[in-house]
């Protein structure tokens, strides 16, 4: 059964809702860096934005606009990934919970810090009643909702699903992962924009389905998750993937990497270029979207929209300043802290 991404909207560092970015993209120099959000009263009522934070909000016109782009009114399951979920609601609750002595707290604050509110919310909002489910695996959460929506497909229980990745970012988050060496980003060169990283927060939604039509954006070819591998496990995972899509190595013309300037986290992946990807072009993307939990989601979006317009602009190459034209597939590679590594593959239409 072929899996195909019909749509795709963002909140992000770059420009909302749109696909500007490509062609027109923002560049940021400070260490952190909050979504552009779009004007939430075109989208949402004044009741609706007053119960809901920034997140929630986010998640929800994303959701919105890529059924509409996709001509479909009501998904058949709902499945999201999200590194820590409505953050600064939970920061709310628990200062609530000191501040007032565990005594006269509000609801809603609770309620909004479960992580599986995301879905809830959008499921309430598009009153979808089918699957619904939410992965909190750090930063490879984006991957896990994508294999679950693999496996919805396989099983014939689905004929679309909206996938999501959702994270933000609050200042003591920020100052609490600064510390523990999150943000350490020492590799930078300040001349080189592709090279600057910055902590950032994102809402990505993306609808899969199994038929494809003009405006289909790409075919899902296939995942795989790892954990811990060897290089040549990787290696074996990777050409059992390519296998069942009946190509080989050869015959990628672009791998994307979580590359952002930090030393541990660029070493792993300049270990498997070397070793498996050395002749095929490089293309990064924190440098753009920036560095969170749900980063990969915003790589696949990046990757989509390269496939369905049919090349990869200079900025999102590693070495090269000129556009790369006539891509057929794109693999996604991404690492977790060196423990959990995913593969993606896309293709063309």
């Amino acid at each position: 059964m072929s899996v195909y991404i019909q749509s795709a909207t963002q909140i992000s560092a770059q420009a909302p809702l749109t696909d500007v970015w490509f062609d027109s993209p923002i560049y940021h120099n400070e260490k952190k860096v909050l979504s552009i959000d779009p004007n939430f009263p075109d989208y949402l009522s004044p009741l609706m934005s007053r119960r809901m934070c920034n997140l929630l909000k986010r998640a929800i016109v994303a959701s919105r606009l890529t059924l509409q782009k996709a001509s479909v009114g009501q998904p058949d399951a709902i499945i999201s990934g999200t590194g820590l979920g409505c953050i600064e609601n939970t920061e709310k609750f628990l200062y609530s919970l000191w501040e007032n002595e565990e005594k006269y707290l509000q609801p809603s604050f609770f309620m909004q810090s479960t992580h599986n509110i995301i879905s809830s919310a959008i499921a309430i909002d598009l009153k979808c009643h089918g699957y619904n489910n939410t992965f909190v695996h750090r930063g490879v959460s984006f991957e896990n909702a994508l294999l679950d929506a693999f496996f919805q497909f396989r099983q014939e229980r689905i004929r679309n699903v909206l996938v999501g990745g959702y994270d933000e970012l609050t200042p003591d988050y920020y100052i609490f992962f600064d510390r523990a060496g999150i943000w350490d980003f020492s590799n930078q060169d300040v001349s080189k924009p592709k090279t600057k990283c910055f902590a950032g927060e994102a809402a990505m939604s993306m609808l899969l389905q199994t038929e494809k039509n003009e405006q289909t954006l790409c075919e899902l070819n296939g995942i795989e998750l790892l954990y811990r591998p060897s290089t040549e496990q990787i290696r074996y995972h990777l050409d059992s993937l390519l296998g069942q899509a009946d190509c080989t190595v050869q015959d990628i013309d672009a791998v994307v990497v979580g590359t952002n300037s930090n030393p541990a986290n660029d070493a792993v992946y300049d270990n498997v270029v070397a070793q498996l990807f050395s002749r095929i072009p490089v293309m990064h993307y924190k440098h753009l979207f920036g560095q969170s939990f749900i980063s990969p989601a915003l790589g696949t979006y990046a990757a989509s929209i390269c496939l369905h317009k049919q090349f990869i602009p200079a900025h999102l190459l590693a070495d090269s300043e000129e556009n790369l034209n006539g891509i057929r597939r794109i693999l996604l590679y991404n690492h977790y802290q060196n423990k959990s590594h995913s593969l993606v593959l896309l293709s063309q239409c």
